[in-house]
């Protein structure tokens, strides 16, 4: 048997962001082995009709002990996200043309991370970060979206799910970004094994 994994996601590139932080992250610490855990990552299109989907497809043949998915921001700095809106809101039309307001709401109430984020932005900060924001606004976009699916997910398996906006790469180098997410992820899996 397999090592056990960690599942995380980033994006492809979107609007004006050429170069997606969130996906370039996911796609240099695939593969990577944090404390006996492997990191498995998929790179998620900015759709939401086919969001879902790939996030599915992403969990299929793993038994992950821990699901983060990674979103970029313009901010320089780190925001960890507390709960995912069932109700999104924004005015950003995603890579097909589609907008938030045509989206139906996805449940009644919002997703709540059991995840204790105020120990992942120790870790953040610790690494090097310098400054993490704690969020109860996912932005209503595609990143509100996915956490939706990262929250019912890790619901379902009983294990912890957090969504981390990162920095855009003009604001800060993605091989700079590493030490701390990876930092990040090393204490999500501390959590998980608790």
């Amino acid at each position: 048997m397999g090592a056990p994994t960690l599942l995380l996601t980033g994006f492809e590139p979107f609007l004006d962001v050429k170069v997606n932080a969130s996906g370039e992250l996911a796609k240099r610490l695939n593969g990577v082995l944090l404390d006996g855990v492997e990191v498995r990552s998929a790179i998620l299109p900015v759709s939401f009709r086919e969001l879902p989907g790939a996030y599915e497809q992403a969990l299929q043949g793993t038994l992950p002990l821990a699901l983060c998915s990674l979103g970029v921001q313009r901010a320089p700095y780190y925001r960890l996200e507390s709960r995912a809106r069932p109700n999104l809101a924004s005015a950003k039309p995603d890579n097909t043309g589609e907008f938030a307001a045509d989206q139906a709401p996805l449940g009644e109430s919002p997703l709540v991370s059991r995840a204790q984020l105020g120990a992942l932005g120790q870790s953040l900060l610790t690494a090097g970060a310098g400054y993490v924001r704690m969020s109860e606004d996912a932005g209503g976009y595609l990143c509100e979206r996915c956490y939706w699916e990262v929250l019912a997910a890790a619901e379902e398996r009983g294990i912890p799910g957090v969504f981390l906006h990162v920095p855009p790469v003009e604001e800060l180098d993605v091989a700079l970004q590493l030490v701390p997410v990876t930092a990040m992820l090393r204490e999500l899996i501390r959590q998980a094994k608790a």
